[in-house]
């Protein structure tokens, strides 16, 4: 089992583009990780069910936290140093937590809101805002999570078989990745500002003015220019192992292969 294990760990750290990624740590969790992600100080956030460990990467600090209270954790978002949102959306909740994981405030109840079927949330560079789409009305709404008020709203952004995949903010605007491979940009306003098509993308992140694609099926993670004028991209990042998720955080890089987390500093 050891043996497997480390085999696994060395394929991980195999690429094709090898002089681009420097493995900083390797993190094995003990549990099923549901969602995972890196914050803005370079720690390493994995949930397990309704558990959340926080690990400095490359270093010893860690904590630990359990939320009964909210039920199992889709996603976690941090916002800056000291507010991460946690999401259920079996609860259709929000939990703030500090850098410590404790929890601060009540838990927000999305219905309170208006809302019927939250399936995703996404941060923004705003602190006290979120995107939030309902699924309920096909709608992508801007969330002042604080005064418990929606500032911005646009209906029917899914179409018949195509589904939102995932959603993010960077610099300023929102993008959506539908299932279709298509993604579109929106402003802080949520007013249109532009789609790209991405084939067979099914997660995405952003590097260096980059999209940064992992298409279904492969072990690859590709760039495309935010800018959609731009005529130059950078190589195809070929990886020697299956790829579950990904998630890029500056210049770090964090590549899920089941209860493995690999991560690299960008060159």
């Amino acid at each position: 089992m050891k043996f497997r294990l480390l085999f696994v760990i060395w394929s991980m750290c195999t690429l094709v583009y090898a002089q681009q990624l420097t493995l900083v740590e390797t993190f094995v969790s003990s549990t099923p990780i549901d969602t995972w992600t890196i914050d803005g100080q370079n720690n390493l956030l994995v949930v397990s069910e309704n558990n959340i460990q926080k690990k400095a990467i490359n270093g010893e600090r860690r904590f630990n936290q359990t939320f009964k209270s909210l039920g199992n954790i889709q996603s976690i978002s941090p916002i800056n140093s000291m507010k991460i949102l946690l999401f259920s959306d079996v609860q259709q909740s929000l939990a703030i937590v500090d850098n410590t994981l404790s929890q601060q405030g009540d838990i927000i109840d999305l219905s309170d809101l208006g809302f019927s079927n939250v399936v995703f949330i996404c941060a923004s560079n705003r602190p006290n805002l979120i995107w939030v789409f309902d699924q309920f009305r096909s709608s992508l709404n801007l969330v002042d999570f604080q005064k418990s008020q929606i500032l911005q709203s646009i209906q029917n952004v899914e179409t018949t078989g195509n589904s939102i995949l995932e959603m993010k903010e960077y610099q300023d605007h929102l993008y959506v990745l539908f299932s279709d491979g298509m993604m579109n940009r929106y402003d802080f306003l949520l007013n249109f500002s532009g789609t790209y098509a991405l084939e067979n993308c099914q997660q995405f992140g952003f590097w260096n003015q980059q999209i940064v694609c992992l298409d279904a099926n492969t072990t690859a993670l590709r760039f495309v220019p935010v800018n959609m004028r731009a005529s130059q991209r950078n190589p195809d990042l070929q990886i020697e192992s299956p790829i579950t998720s990904f998630n890029i955080q500056g210049n770090l890089l964090g590549i899920q292969n089941g209860s493995i987390i690999s991560l690299f500093m960008i060159k």
